[in-house]
């Protein structure tokens, strides 16, 4: 990455913007995770649903990272994979911030614990200063044959879209919510059908 394309990314000045988007996701890609941990703050929380993930700690997160951030497909990762912007959408925080919701009567306490834990921890935190909302697609060559539970992957490309939601403070992520779509796997692999449209005219 050259040196102009670094003075509108992470380390620059100014105002988040798609610049920094890709330099997120280049950086989570080509730097690898080694780089791409220092992007965020000492006091965060990542979570990926799509794969259960929620993690509060750079171990743990280097950890589910490295399996992504190298294009060569080195040992250690679970295939080549590209990353991609496809949308941004950002600003400045507002006046509505971490708005959190008591749990309604028709829950109980042990299904909300159960259903928000995850989703409410960081969920306090206020202190944040812009916010994102990015697209992404995802092209992967497969080196395993397990994938998501997903089994004969070895040698497949699949592609997929997702999304990431984005906290920032001072220019570091202080929260992130990450949601791909697994189904779209399956159904390229030939391990999920099609979805009947049903909301299209006959």
């Amino acid at each position: 990455m050259s040196q102009t394309e670094n003075k509108k990314g992470f380390k620059g000045t100014g105002r988040m913007n798609v610049d920094t988007a890709k330099d997120w996701i280049h950086t989570f890609f080509f730097g690898g995770a080694d780089v791409i941990i220092d992007y965020y703050a000492d006091d965060f929380v990542f979570e990926d649903l799509t794969y259960f993930q929620t993690i509060d700690n750079k171990e743990d997160l280097h950890r589910a990272f490295v399996q992504f951030s190298n294009p060569q497909a080195a040992e250690g990762t679970s295939g080549t994979h590209d990353f991609d912007i496809i949308r941004y959408d950002g600003g400045l925080a507002g006046d509505h911030r971490a708005v959190m919701q008591p749990k309604p009567d028709r829950w109980t306490q042990e299904e909300w614990d159960q259903w928000t834990a995850e989703a409410s921890l960081g969920g306090h935190r206020n202190d944040y200063d812009e916010w994102a909302n990015i697209t992404w697609i995802w092209r992967a060559t497969h080196t395993d044959d397990e994938f998501c539970g997903l089994t004969g992957m070895k040698g497949k490309t699949t592609y997929v879209r997702g999304q990431t939601f984005h906290l920032y403070k001072n220019r570091q992520i202080v929260r992130e919510y990450t949601q791909w779509n697994f189904r779209e796997v399956a159904v390229q692999v030939g391990a999920y059908p099609m979805p009947e449209k049903f909301w299209l005219a006959k």
